[in-house]
C-alpha cells in the first residue's frame, strides 16, 4: 500500500483506537475522535524513533511543538514504537506532545504512508494530516522515500491551512504576521 491509498484534502480521516503516550508519562488508549472531541488534530507521522537513519529528519519533529500553542488544535506523533519508548523519546528531544504506538502499522497503512524498506521491512513514511473536528482532512503531505534529500511539509503552507480553517487567533502566537 503505499500513499495514493491513504485520505486525500476533504475526505474523512480514517478512524483509529491506539495507545496514547503523554509527555507526563501517563498511557491511556485513544482513538481520532476522541483525540477530535478536544480541538482539530495534527497527525506528525514518523518511521520508528531512535532510529539513526533519520534521527535528523524526526529531531524536526520538534518543529511542530509550536503549533501546540493553539489550544484550538491538537498535536499527536504516530509511530509504531511502544509507548514506554514513545514517552523516552520525547523526554529526549524535550517534545510536549504525545505519541501513539502504532505497532502494527494499521494506522500508517489506513492513511496510506506505508512502504517496504529494501522490499521487504513495512515502515511508514513522514507523512503530516491536519484533521478537522468534524473528522475531514485539511491539510496532506507525505514523504516521498525515493527523493535523496530531506523534504519536509512546508510549514508556512500548514500554517495557513490551519488558520484558514480555525480562524486566527486575537493575538498572533506563531510568529508569522
Amino acid at each position: 500500500m503505499g500513499d495514493s491509498d491513504g485520505p486525500t484534502v476533504g475526505s474523512q480521516a480514517p478512524a483509529f483506537t491506539a495507545p496514547l503516550a503523554a509527555p507526563d508519562g501517563s498511557v491511556s488508549e485513544v482513538s481520532l475522535s476522541s483525540l477530535r472531541a478536544e480541538g482539530a488534530v495534527l497527525l506528525v507521522f514518523q518511521p520508528t524513533d531512535f532510529d539513526p537513519e533519520s534521527f535528523v529528519e524526526r529531531y524536526a519533529l520538534g518543529k511542530y511543538d509550536w503549533f501546540t500553542a493553539d489550544d484550538r488544535l491538537r498535536v499527536v506523533g504516530v509511530n509504531r514504537a511502544r509507548p514506554r519508548t514513545n514517552r523516552e523519546f520525547a523526554d529526549y528531544l524535550d517534545v510536549t506532545y504525545p505519541f501513539c504506538s502504532d505497532r502494527d502499522l494499521a494506522i500508517a497503512e489506513s492513511y496510506g504512508v506505508t512502504y517496504r524498506a529494501f522490499g521487504f521491512a513495512r515502515r511508514a513514511r513522514p507523512a503530516c494530516f491536519f484533521v478537522d473536528t468534524d473528522g475531514t482532512v485539511r491539510y496532506r503531505w507525505v514523504g516521498d522515500r525515493n527523493r535523496t534529500g530531506r523534504v519536509r511539509p512546508q510549514v508556512r503552507d500548514l500554517y495557513e491551512t490551519v488558520m484558514d480553517v480555525l480562524g486566527r487567533p486575537e493575538t498572533e502566537s506563531f510568529g508569522f504576521a
